[in-house]
């Protein structure tokens, strides 16, 4: 089998280690199956007959045991089990070994007729030891799989009649490299198997295959460091570095991995990298001992559906981020995450369950105006004020929801936070806003959007809508209808003699004076309206005061 052969699934791998087709597991029981277990094998048949568990019988109680086991009952009292014997809701000794009274009563007191849990096979001893321990099997820090598969139990590591000692290390919970295990020294990678071949066969079958036992004798070392104090103390797991725990643990990566930079080197080509939490290493995406298989082998722990609580592990600043926002609703952490994060990201249960894989879930950021906008349409397009967006100039031009809103816009500021992102595309008439007449729009008195409808078909304030509603929302005292009204408002309105965003003109005109503005409609004025320098004629509102309209006058007098 080469380094780099497809393996379909991780039990197809541990069918090559011990020749047997296993069934598929329902559920993924912390032992991994046992994976042998599971295939209707027993892991470790008992080495002597014994007495099985759990089983029915008169108790011969306490006193009866210590007759003739009064070592190991003073082991015990010593030990980490000495509450077993003192508990008077416990059965003393035969809450581990069964009623024993037979035991007891028989003239050879016949080893068959009582319970050594170190005789029994895996299976057994689990669910006797579970029935105390079974949070500490179901989060057992070690290989578990592995340790089975090897033909270790619970007792192989775990002495039940043994006075408490001082744990080494007691304060850490994985060693750094080359820190606490400066003393320790190698034992090789065939030391490792003994308890690992499991970890060893899916190494052999991964992407880090040159460090499996078979190809380099250091092998297991290279990342956990030295393991002499780790064996010597029966696989306690502070004694061993764990790069995905321990602090040292993108250091170690980095020994081989030197010229991978975490943000440059995943992000270097994307302007929008993603919000990634402090907290992260190059083990939380990256697994070491996982086989080469098809992504969509992989499942989320336990086979659980994610939901936004599994984004926030990694991009938790993103969840702050939309903290009091118009968007907040969807960042709740229990939601199911196709209601939530991926009701705008697609393929983010995907990108989840296949450990980070960027190129499953859609950023938005990048893809075109189409996706973009159909993607907000999901929630948004039976909003009444969006009716006439698609045939808006927006939508013609290939605008974007995301060029002129964020999803991030603080909740009532969004027609706002819009405006302020008019003047990316409109620059001209951002020029005309820094004139020193001009609507207060820099001064954020008013906004693009008290104008301009952004998302209908007629967006300029010529439109008759506009130029017959518009002005006069503010200019209340020009407001018609007149009886005489001004004919520049059959035209293009208010326009017609004022620059909407700015001039250089008081009130905002187009000329320099009111005798030039009318003039660029009313050239054939009467020939008695003199022009020369002086005359009254020369400034047209002395007679005309009434110029946006009147009710008295068709000439627009007073």
């Amino acid at each position: 089998m080469g380094p780099h052969l497809p393996v379909a699934s991780r039990f197809r791998i541990i069918r090559s280690v011990t020749g047997q087709p296993p069934r598929p597991l329902s559920r993924p029981r912390v032992l991994l199956g046992l994976l042998l277990a599971a295939g209707g094998i027993a892991l470790t048949p008992p080495q002597d007959k014994t007495a099985p568990f759990p089983r029915h019988g008169a108790f011969a109680g306490k006193a009866a045991c210590l007759d003739c086991h009064d070592e190991q009952g003073k082991q015990l009292g010593a030990g980490h089990h000495a509450q077993v014997a003192q508990l008077t809701a416990l059965q003393g000794c035969e809450s581990c070994h069964g009623p024993g009274k037979a035991h007891a009563e028989n003239s050879e007191n016949d080893p068959r007729l009582i319970t050594h849990p170190r005789k029994l096979d895996a299976d057994a001893q689990q669910k006797l030891c579970g029935r105390c321990h079974a949070d500490r099997i179901r989060n057992h820090g070690g290989d578990l799989a592995g340790l089975l598969a090897s033909g270790k139990v619970c007792t192989s590591c775990h002495t039940v009649h043994t006075a408490k000692k001082d744990p080494p290390h007691a304060g850490l919970r994985f060693a750094a490299r080359n820190d606490t295990l400066a003393k320790a020294k190698p034992v090789g990678a065939q030391k490792c198997l003994g308890c690992h071949p499991l970890r060893n066969e899916l190494l052999r079958h991964s992407h880090h295959h040159r460090l499996a036992a078979a190809a380099d004798q250091k092998g297991c070392e290279t990342c956990h460091g030295n393991g002499s104090l780790h064996v010597e103390t029966g696989g306690l797991a502070r004694l061993i570095t764990r790069p995905d725990t321990a602090r040292s643990g993108m250091s170690t990566c980095l020994e081989c991995h030197g010229e991978v930079d975490p943000i440059a080197f995943h992000w270097k080509n994307d302007p929008h990298p993603p919000l990634l939490g402090r907290n992260l290493t190059c083990t939380t995406c990256h697994t070491v001992h996982e086989a080469i298989t098809s992504p969509a082998r992989r499942v989320l722990p336990g086979g659980a559906k994610p939901t936004n609580a599994t984004c926030a592990k990694c991009h938790e600043p993103a969840f702050g981020v939309l903290h009091g926002t118009i968007h907040q609703s969807l960042a709740a952490r229990d939601i199911p995450l196709e209601k939530g994060c991926g009701a705008c990201h697609a393929g983010a249960a995907e990108h989840a369950r296949q450990g980070g894989r960027k190129a499953l879930v859609d950023s938005l950021h990048g893809s075109n105006a189409k996706h973009q906008n159909q993607t907000c349409g999901q929630c948004h397009a039976k909003d009444h004020a969006l009716r006439g967006v698609r045939s808006g100039a927006h939508h013609r031009n290939e605008v974007s929801c995301l060029t002129c809103h964020s999803p991030a816009a603080p909740r009532g500021r969004v027609r706002e936070d819009a405006s302020q992102k008019c003047t990316q595309c409109h620059t001209k008439v951002a020029t005309e806003f820094r004139l020193p007449n001009h609507h207060p729009v820099p001064e954020h008195r008013m906004g693009c959007v008290d104008c301009h409808e952004p998302h209908s078909a007629r967006t300029k304030i010529r439109d008759r809508s506009l130029r017959e509603d518009t002005c006069v929302k503010c200019h209340k005292q020009y407001r018609g209808p007149f009886v005489y009204a001004h004919q520049a408002s059959r035209i293009d309105g208010c326009v017609v003699c004022h620059s909407p965003h700015g001039s250089t003109n008081r009130r905002m005109l187009k000329q320099h004076n009111a005798q030039q503005n009318c003039l660029q409609c009313h050239a054939n004025f009467p020939s008695f309206h003199d022009q020369t320098s002086g005359a009254v004629f020369t400034n047209c509102l002395n007679c005309h005061t009434q110029v946006h309209g009147s009710n008295f006058s068709r000439y627009l007098f007073r």
